[in-house]
Parts: structure tokens; C-alpha cells; sequence
């Protein structure tokens, strides 16, 4: 049954719309002022469908009640019709701006009260139908998100399981290549930072930096600890360890950030890179930058085929390649924060094997 809230100083006028709406089989309530009204919805939460309320009434008439009910969120859609002997047009004009939905003046006619209170009825279930509707979507929406918000927690701990276990097999297999893993993360956060990216790409950078040689797990042993300078024909396997990597993080499904990483982080500023030469922007960002670091740390470590060569040495060869290997803003980022990388190398390097 619709719940009715009739306003009005005078209960002989309650009497005379409670008659009037009777056939409507409604439920009435009586309020003698607005006060009453108002703290019987707002501290109540009694909450009717619709307001037939005077204006002229003490305490709180029914213009100052109307404004009080559609300024608060919890009533501001009730509808509310004025009813009042003031008959100017001016009178009527200051309940409308109030917020009242409808107008009415006394003395009314009872089939014209009813027809507007069916009215209001029916816009009132429309807009009912419209909250239920959005809250069904903002549910839908929230369980949606819930769900995205899983699989990515899902997906992202499943990257960082394999580059847990990669670093583990490779501690065993060869300690240099956890270092560099280390170090790698490290350069490529740092360049990220002094870029000034967003925090959730900075963040990704940092966990799936580690992974841009995971596909060296495809690569024979002979070939990945040879001593000395690789032939032609093992450099085009060695190559093989980006799509490799990108191929494995695609599979299960790993980040886009990881997979660009993989596949790409030996592609040049220049597009003489590999496996797609790519060129300039077309490279994606993420692999930009963990290409530097990943020179950056192969140029200041000894490695089986090769001697490391000094921290400024290396910042030097990094400048040269400039606009041709290395994106160049990366580089600017790179030579903000070059103490930064030294402090890093001093920290995560193996003295006992500097150059």
C-alpha cells in the first residue's frame, strides 16, 4: 500500500484530503507542521511516497520544509505537492524553485487532486524502477571488477612465480645471471622513476623487468656459457631467447608489460634490432628502458667471454648510442640518475670481480 504524508495546521483539511484520496487506497498520515514531517523522515527514516503539504504553517512552513527534504539525499526524490490557498502566480512560482513537484490551490477539486497524485505516483515507480535498475548495474559492475581484480592478482603472481623460479634455477646454474636479474630490476626501475611514469607502470616495471631473459631457458647450455665470442650461427639460436620468452609468457597468460619485455628489449632506437626491428616508438616503452639497463649491466660486469670496463666508460658508450640503440629521452633519464646507478652496482655487484 502507497504511504501518503498529509501536511497541514488545519486537521479539518486532513480529513478533506484523506476522503478525497480514498479511492486510491492509500494510507494517510497526519502531520500538524512541517517540523514534525521533516523529523519523522530524516530522523525516522519514515520514509512515504509522496508529501501533500500547506505552505502557510507555524514552526516551518512548507516551502522551508520542501527545501530541507530536497537538499537531503535520502528524500530528495519524494515527491512533494504544495497545497495552499495562495493563488498568485509569483506564490506558485517560489514553491516550484523551492523544489515542490507539483502546485495545487485550495479550494481543490477532488478529481484533479487524484489525478495528479496518480501522477506523482507514476513518476515516483519510474524513477524506483531506475534506482533498482542502476543499482542491478553498479552491482554487476562491481562484482565485474572484483572478478578483473582477481585474475590479474592471479596472473601477476603467476609472473612473479616464474621469475622466482627462473632466478632460483639459474642460482644454481650460473650465480652471475641472479645477480644481473637483481641489477636489471634495479637500473629499469630507477630509469622508470626518473622518467616520471605512472606509479602502477613503474610498478610492473619493477616486477617483470626480471623476466626479459626467462627465454634463455630454451637456449642450450653449450651456447649460454660458451667461453669467448659466439659464431654467427650460435648468435641466430642465442636471438631465439626473445620469442622464446615472449612466447612462455604468453602462454600463461602474463602481463602485456612482461610480454613486451621479452620479446623485445634487444630491438633498437634505430630499428636495427631484433627479432622484429622494431623502430623509435613503435618499440614499446617498458622495453626501451629495460634495454639500457640490461647494457648498462652487461658492459660493467665481467662476463665468461668478456671483461667489464669502468662505470664511466659505460656511460659513455651509453651516450654514444644515443638515437640509434637507445631510446634518447631514456638516456637524458639515464644521465639524471647515473649516481643512482653506481650506488646500485657498488651494492649488488661482486667486488671480487670488478673490473
Amino acid at each position: 500500500m502507497r504511504k501518503v504524508f498529509l501536511v497541514d495546521d488545519e486537521e479539518k483539511n486532513f480529513f478533506l484530503v484523506r476522503a478525497t484520496l480514498k479511492p486510491l487506497g492509500v494510507e494517510t498520515l497526519y502531520f500538524s507542521c512541517g517540523r514534525i514531517m521533516v523529523d519523522a523522515v530524516l530522523k525516522q527514516g519514515n520514509i512515504p511516497d509522496l508529501i501533500i503539504m500547506d505552505v502557510v504553517m507555524p514552526q516551518l512552513d512548507g516551502l522551508s520544509a520542501t527545501r530541507i527534504l530536497k537538499l537531503d539525499p535520502r528524500s530528495k526524490h519524494i515527491p512533494i505537492i504544495l497545497l495552499t490557498g495562495l493563488g498568485r502566480m509569483a506564490d506558485k512560482v517560489q514553491g516550484l524553485e523551492a523544489g515542490a513537484d507539483d502546485f495545487i490551490s485550495k479550494p481543490f477539486n477532488p478529481l484533479e487532486l487524484r489525478a495528479r497524485v496518480n501522477s506523482m505516483f507514476r513518476i515516483k515507480d519510474l524513477h524506483d524502477e531506475l534506482e533498482r535498475k542502476n543499482r542491478m548495474l553498479l552491482d554487476e559492475k562491481v562484482h565485474l571488477t572484483e572478478l578483473v581484480d582477481e585474475r590479474t592478482k592471479e596472473l601477476e603472481n603467476l609472473t612473479l612465480g616464474i621469475v622466482a623460479a627462473f632466478e632460483r634455477a639459474n642460482a644454481f646454474n650460473d650465480s652471475d645471471t641472479g645477480r644481473h636479474l637483481h641489477r636489471v630490476i634495479e637500473y629499469s626501475t630507477l630509469l622508470a622513476r626518473s622518467m616520471d611514469l605512472p606509479v602502477d607502470f613503474v610498478s610492473k616495471i619493477r616486477r617483470f623487468a626480471g623476466l626479459h631473459d626467462v627465454g634463455k631457458v630454451g637456449i642450450p647450455d653449450a651456447i649460454l656459457k660458451k667461453e669467448g665470442r659466439l659464431t654467427p650461427e650460435e648468435f641466430e639460436v642465442m636471438k631465439q631467447h626473445t620469442t622464446y620468452g615472449y612466447e612462455l609468457l604468453r602462454l600463461v597468460n602474463a602481463d602485456e608489460v612482461a610480454q613486451n619485455i621479452a620479446l623485445s628489449h634487444h630491438e633498437c632506437w634505430d630499428g636495427h634490432g631484433y627479432p622484429n626491428r622494431l623502430k623509435g616508438e613503435a618499440i614499446p616503452l617498458e622495453a626501451r628502458i629495460v634495454a639500457l639497463a640490461d647494457v648498462y649491466d652487461a658492459l660493467t660486469t665481467q662476463r665468461v667471454y668478456k671483461d667489464a670496463i669502468t662505470l664511466d666508460a659505460s656511460r659513455d658508450m651509453i651516450v654514444l648510442e644515443s638515437g640509434k640503440r637507445f631510446d634518447p629521452q631514456v638516456v637524458e633519464a639515464f644521465l639524471r640518475i647515473h649516481d643512482d646507478f653506481e650506488v646500485v652496482w657498488r651494492r649488488l655487484y661482486d667486488n671480487t670481480r670488478a673490473a
